[in-house]
């Protein structure tokens, strides 16, 4: 329903969450903690768990459970991807779909603490 209710306020999402949100947290929490720290992880899969981990904890200021279990599972995936690409770009597509789609089907209320009126 949100699309419906709200059609500027959804459109201004999905093309201001990937390029205002996605890409800054793809950057850090991919590119810079899989380059910076490569040293300290014995292996990839290592690197994908501490990455996503650290995702996931960091939405946990939005002081929800459901928030971080979905972070951390869309954190697995968007460092699987960076993992086997060594993109930025190709994470933080799947990154801004996947987040597209939870704003659509009404699972951003999670994720949304502000206001939308």
């Amino acid at each position: 329903m949100f699309p419906e209710e709200y059609p500027w306020l959804w459109v201004s999402i999905m093309v201001g969450y990937p390029l205002l949100s996605v890409w800054p947290q793809e950057v850090v929490f991919r590119a810079f903690l899989f380059h910076r720290y490569r040293g300290l992880f014995p292996s990839q899969r290592l690197q994908c768990l501490v990455s996503a981990l650290t995702f996931g904890g960091a939405h946990a200021f939005i002081g929800d459970w459901v928030v971080v279990a979905l972070c951390t599972a869309g954190g697995w995936m968007s460092a699987r991807t960076y993992a086997k690409s060594l993109s930025v770009l190709a994470s933080a597509l799947e990154h801004a779909l996947w987040g597209n789609a939870l704003f659509t089907i009404g699972l951003g209320w999670y994720f949304y603490t502000g206001s939308i009126q």
